[in-house]
């Protein structure tokens, strides 16, 4: 039965794209902050076990449950558990929109254009350099497209549902670490420039009695003293927890699928360069995910992923859609394949 979920579930992505109305994230902040005690802010690796289990063990129930209900009802279930587990975002359109705004040469719009195609725990400041930039965003877009469908799928085929759902649950808590991050190192350099202008203010002043200079000091320590406690509010309230645990994961989850997905591109792209470049990173327990990944692309492409121009990343990223099109038609078809000769 799961196999003919997955086969269904492949073609409504490839024909009708994601189901954004079965994405329903709302539960996961007040789910992190409900079990985020004092007792477990310094133990991340219990602290996102406990965050992710938790779900699974309700997801396993449910599929215990509607299996003992009726067939139909479990592969109901499980449909459900798949769709739910497929990457966020409209992954086309915001391809479209990188290209558009390369083609429309604004610096600022092709800038915001690359941080929307941003998802990779190891993603880096981008570059202004416009070489390195569309190098970055190559490899980003690359990711986001195997983090999105592929990563599910593999897990789904292999282990079940709940290894899909497991894989997604913790993009999903990435995604709110680095919203939480992004969120707190802004209210850090708020705080930050608050106290520079007050210390501007207070030095630019000139002739001033005795009294009236304590009293300055006295207010520059109250505000200092208020911007710390804002500080540990903030961190009391939008806490931090250390994502390193998050990472790892995530990586060992993706090991596997990115050397698959290598070696599908090699079927599906140009064959000897990216069997050559696949073999470079088949046993390497260090290299991150998108470089492997890029370095298969490369080779399946047939190109240098960091010699990129502003006509070479807009044929590539055309490209690139069509090379996973044509990988996820080989998967479709290898599916159906098998599942003929299993009847």
């Amino acid at each position: 039965m799961q196999l003919t979920v997955l086969l269904i579930a492949l073609i409504c992505v490839r024909w009708f794209g994601t189901p954004s109305w079965l994405h329903l994230d709302q539960w996961v902040k007040p789910w992190l902050d409900a079990i985020a005690g004092k007792s477990l802010r310094n133990k991340p690796w219990l602290y996102w076990l406990i965050a992710a289990l938790v779900p699974l063990a309700i997801a396993a129930y449910a599929l215990q449950w509607s299996a003992h209900q009726s067939g139909f009802l479990e592969f109901i279930v499980t449909a459900f558990i798949l769709l739910y587990s497929i990457g966020r975002d409209d992954f086309k359109a915001q391809v479209q929109g990188f290209i558009a705004a390369v083609k429309g040469a604004d610096n600022d719009a092709i800038k915001a254009a690359a941080r929307e195609l941003q998802a990779s725990p190891a993603d880096e400041e981008l570059a202004d350099d416009k070489a390195e930039l569309y190098h970055q965003t190559l490899l980003n877009a690359a990711y986001r497209a195997m983090e999105r469908v592929f990563v599910v799928f593999f897990w789904f085929a292999m282990l079940g549902p709940l290894a899909a759902l497991a894989y997604r649950i913790l993009r999903i808590f990435y995604s709110e670490y680095q919203a939480r991050q992004e969120a707190l190192n802004a209210q850090q350099a708020s705080i930050a420039a608050e106290q520079a202008s007050s210390v501007e203010g207070n030095s630019g002043e000139q002739k001033l009695e005795g009294s009236e200079q304590e009293a300055q000091e006295l207010e520059a320590a109250s505000q200092s003293q208020s911007s710390s406690q804002a500080m540990e509010e903030t961190k009391d309230g939008d806490f931090i927890i250390d994502a390193k645990p998050l990472n790892k994961l995530l990586w060992l989850l993706e090991w596997p699928v990115v050397r698959v997905l290598g070696l599908s591109f090699a079927i599906t792209g140009n064959f000897m360069s990216c069997m050559q470049r696949w073999r470079d990173s088949l046993l390497c327990f260090k290299t991150p995910s998108k470089k492997v990944l890029g370095n298969a692309i490369g080779g399946a492409l047939d190109i240098d992923v960091e010699k990129l121009d502003c006509e070479a990343i807009c044929c590539e990223m055309e490209t690139l859609q069509s090379l996973f099109y044509r990988t996820g038609l080989f998967w479709l078809c290898a599916l159906a394949v098998y599942l003929m000769l299993a009847l």
